[in-house]
């Protein structure tokens, strides 16, 4: 009895397993026809296969290639098959929902223009969206901001591991180097590989954080281009990580070079051709930016590839970002203020001089240099532009600058005084006492992670009386509104040098000093805050 009970036992997991494991073969085929019948694979649709009543089976997510094509393995059954986002093609925007039934072994999913929904993008005013606004779209989010110390310039999503190629120039001399994705996507990242000679670095990030990013096709083959072919590139440049197209026409593709009228801007931003592929490389050179074929890129490309299969765990902490919105103009000199305390938000620190810049000194700078501009126009206004009022448009940061001091070269003024002679005026020689290399900003016992924490070169300076000949950096780093209050306790900023990187200068900052920072914040932390909801009326 025990024996065909454990037989039975037997029996039923065995059945169990196998209707677990009873499920069919789907292919899922996406592609569009436009206006000339032309089929274009559509890449990376998102969409959802809902199991239909009475089942209670979670919806299963599906995704394409890049090559429009899905297969997966689902049960038996009948499906809504259904996306979310729509797809856009020239002037129209796709949305498929529609049911399936799904038990032959093996089963095909066609999404195409006869079981879409099409309804007009713009909104049925008859506009019409070229080819190229259409490939523009497909690829955009393959295009990133890359982020040094030093600036900002483009890089291109070659691998959904986390690979990103761009110029390795503006990489050299610089202490810090993230990738921003979007607006609230930024990465740490480092150089996997580069080679100087032809001016390509691919970065590696660890994506984890971010989701899903999409690769662009690769084009290495400049043969391939058409004279007279439509291109474009994407440019993602700057802070605010606004991408904009640029267009224009192919004059010329070798292996050497492509010449086309399209305007270049930044290195490291990536050249497509008309069917959305990435076949240019934007480089800065003597004769100032060109495009290099991305061909060029190949063979650091599959060292890095190479390199990315045995790489070490890399952090995907996701770094601060700048905020989106401005200062509200309308409290920048809001009433009850009081007079502006010019002292408060510049000291000494060893060799440096350090300026805290927030959006209310900003404002008052600006204004007291346009008010002494106003007075020296008005007093000899021949020949003069008057002088523009400032914009006043600031962001909801606070900047640190640390400038290092300068010091008389004693021998060679007097050098330049004698030569010059008793009648003759010279200038005093002066040089840099130290260069910036870094700082930190610690809030009790925690270090403030900076937005950008940002190096320019205090240059050679030459006037009728002082002449700077050397350079140093100096640092400029920008924080969050709220990096130092009140609640810090104490608030600590550290200078490190470049004539002694160990040993850190360390200055307390005032309470007052954090007193006044916090209050200049305090409009737009009101703005940050969510209005309270209204108890309801009884």
């Amino acid at each position: 009895m025990k024996k065909l009970q454990f037989s039975s036992l037997v029996l039923g997991l065995c059945l169990s397993a196998a209707a677990q494991n009873a499920s069919v073969k789907v292919k899922v085929r996406a592609a569009l026809y436009d206006r000339d019948l032309n089929l274009k694979p559509v890449p990376n649709l998102a969409m959802k296969l809902v199991p239909a009543p009475p089942s209670t089976t979670a919806a299963i997510n599906v995704e394409t290639t890049l090559d429009g094509i899905a297969e997966i393995e689902v049960p038996p059954g009948k499906y809504r098959v259904l996306t979310e986002k729509p797809v856009e093609l020239f002037d129209q925007a796709f949305l498929w929902d529609f049911e399936a039934e799904l038990v032959k072994p093996e089963n095909t999913l066609e999404l195409s223009n006869a079981n879409a929904t099409a309804t007009p993008v713009a909104g049925g005013r008859g506009a019409r969206v070229d080819e190229l606004a259409y490939q523009y779209r497909r690829v955009k989010n393959s295009v990133v901001t890359v982020w040094t110390d030093r600036g900002a310039f483009d890089g291109l999503i070659i691998d959904a591991a986390g690979l990103i190629l761009t110029t390795q120039k503006p990489l050299e001399k610089n202490m810090w180097l993230a990738v921003q994705f979007d607006d609230r996507h930024r990465l740490p990242a480092i150089v996997l590989t580069s080679d100087k000679e032809k001016d390509i670095a691919v970065l590696r990030v660890n994506p984890s954080e971010v989701g899903t990013i999409l690769p662009a096709e690769i084009s290495d083959d400049p043969g391939a281009l058409v004279e007279g072919e439509r291109i474009f590139i994407v440019e993602n440049p700057g802070k605010d990580n606004n991408r904009k197209l640029t267009t224009g026409v192919l004059s010329k593709a070798d292996q050497k070079e492509i010449v086309s009228d399209v305007k270049l801007t930044y290195p490291g931003a990536a050249l497509f051709n008309s069917s959305g592929s990435a076949v240019g490389l934007i480089q800065s050179g003597a004769r100032g930016l060109h495009i290099s074929p991305i061909v060029v890129a190949k063979s650091t490309v599959q060292e890095a590839k190479q390199k990315l299969a045995s790489a070490s765990a890399l952090s995907s902490h996701l770094l601060p970002t700048p905020p989106l919105e401005d200062f509200p103009p309308d409290q920048l000199r809001a009433p009850g203020r009081g007079t502006w305390e010019k002292d408060i938000y510049s000291f000494k620190a060893g060799d440096f001089t350090v300026e805290l810049v927030d959006p209310i000194s900003a404002y008052e700078t600006d204004n007291e240099r346009y008010q002494q501009a106003m007075k020296d126009y008005a007093k000899h206004p021949k020949g003069k532009i008057e002088p523009t009022e400032p914009e006043h448009k600031y962001s909801p940061v606070l900047i640190v600058v640390a400038v290092p001091q300068t010091k008389t070269s004693w021998g060679k003024s007097m050098l330049a005084g004698m030569a010059a002679g008793p009648y003759q005026s010279s200038p005093t020689y002066k040089h840099y006492k130290t260069g910036f290399q870094k700082m930190r900003i610690v809030c009790g016992e925690k270090e403030v992670q900076p937005i950008w924490p940002s190096r320019f070169v205090a240059g050679a300076r030459y006037d009728y009386s002082v002449v700077v000949e050397d350079e140093a950096f100096s640092g400029e780093y920008y924080y969050a509104h709220d990096a130092i209050s009140p609640q810090c306790g104490k608030v600590t900023l550290q200078l490190f040098s470049t004539s002694d990187s160990d040993h850190p200068l360390e200055r307390v900052l005032d309470e007052k000093v954090i007193a006044r920072i916090w209050s200049d914040f305090e409009p737009y932390r009101k703005i940050q805050q969510p209005a309270p909801v209204p108890a309801p009326v009884p």
